[in-house]
C-alpha cells in the first residue's frame, strides 16, 4: 500500500501553478509522509485531551516540511491531506482531500496559521461556493496538525515503510522523491500513560471567537479570514474535529 499523498506529489510537481496559493505547496513533492490509518482513534476524546494540552506550548513539526495523511471513513472522502511547514512563530498549513467517487483531488480549500500557544486562524479559498465546507476544512487542518503532533510525540507506535523499488519508477519519472514514509498507529497504553501524566481533563472549553476580517497580503491581494475559535487549550480549549463531506456546488 502506498499513501495517497504520493499520487498528489506527482500532481503538485506537474501542476503546482494551478493550485490556489501555489507557493504554499513548495517542497510538497519531497516532504516526508506521516499516515494515520485509524480515524476513529485519531478522533477520540483521549487524543483530544492530549492535543489540547500539548498545543499550549511551542508548535514543532517532525520535519521542516511535513505531510499528514488521515485515512477518512466517510462515504465521500478517501483521504485528508495537510501539508505543514515550520515557521519561526509556529506552523503554516494547507488542507486538501481525495474524493472517493469520482476519485479526484481537491484544490487547496484552506490556508491555516497555527501560532505557538495553540492559536489558529485560517483563510478560505475564494473560489469555493460552499462556505461551510471551506470553514470545516480550515478547522480540520488545525485539528489534524494538533492531533498528529500529539500522537507522534506521546502516543504512537511508528513504523517506517519503504516503497518497493519496482513501484518507484513512475513517481521518480515525475520528479517525486522520498521513498520512506511513516505509518503511525495509536498505542492505547502510551496514550493512557500520556493522558495520566498530563492530568487529562475534559474541562469545559474556554476559547473565544475571533471575528472574521480581511487580510492584506504582501502581493496586494485581500483575503477574508473567517470567524474561528482561538485561545489557550491548556485553559480549557477544545481541538475540534469535522467530518468533511463533499457537497454539490
Amino acid at each position: 500500500m502506498i499513501p495517497d499523498a504520493y499520487d498528489l506529489k506527482r500532481i503538485v510537481r506537474a501542476h503546482r501553478a494551478r493550485f490556489w496559493l501555489p507557493d504554499l505547496l513548495e517542497g510538497f513533492e519531497f516532504a516526508p509522509v506521516w499516515r494515520f490509518a485509524d480515524q476513529a482513534q485519531f478522533d477520540s476524546d483521549d487524543v483530544d485531551a492530549l492535543a489540547r494540552r500539548l498545543a499550549a506550548g511551542p508548535q514543532r513539526l517532525p520535519h521542516p516540511e511535513t505531510i499528514f495523511e488521515l485515512a477518512d471513513r466517510s462515504r465521500t472522502v478517501r483521504s485528508q491531506i495537510v501539508y505543514a511547514r515550520q515557521r519561526d512563530d509556529g506552523i503554516e498549513a494547507v488542507w486538501l482531500a481525495l474524493w472517493r467517487n469520482p476519485r479526484r483531488w481537491t484544490d487547496i480549500h484552506a490556508h491555516v496559521r497555527i501560532a505557538d500557544g495553540g492559536i489558529a486562524e485560517f483563510a478560505i479559498n475564494p473560489a469555493l461556493r460552499d462556505a461551510g465546507l471551506a470553514e470545516q476544512s480550515g478547522q480540520a487542518a488545525a485539528a489534524i496538525v494538533w492531533r498528529g503532533l500529539a500522537i507522534i510525540a506521546s502516543a504512537a507506535s511508528i513504523s517506517e515503510r519503504q516503497i518497493a523499488p519496482v513501484r518507484r519508477e513512475p513517481f521518480a519519472r515525475d520528479g517525486v522523491r522520498g521513498w520512506t514514509w511513516h505509518q503511525v498507529t495509536i498505542d492505547p497504553a502510551r496514550l493512557r500513560t500520556a493522558s495520566e501524566r498530563l492530568g487529562g481533563s475534559h474541562a469545559s472549553p474556554r476559547w473565544h471567537l475571533r471575528r472574521g476580517h480581511w487580510r492584506q497580503l504582501p502581493d496586494g491581494r485581500r483575503i477574508f479570514v473567517r470567524q474561528c475559535e482561538v485561545g489557550d487549550p491548556a485553559r480549557g480549549g477544545v481541538v475540534k474535529d469535522y467530518a468533511v463531506e463533499a457537497r454539490k456546488t
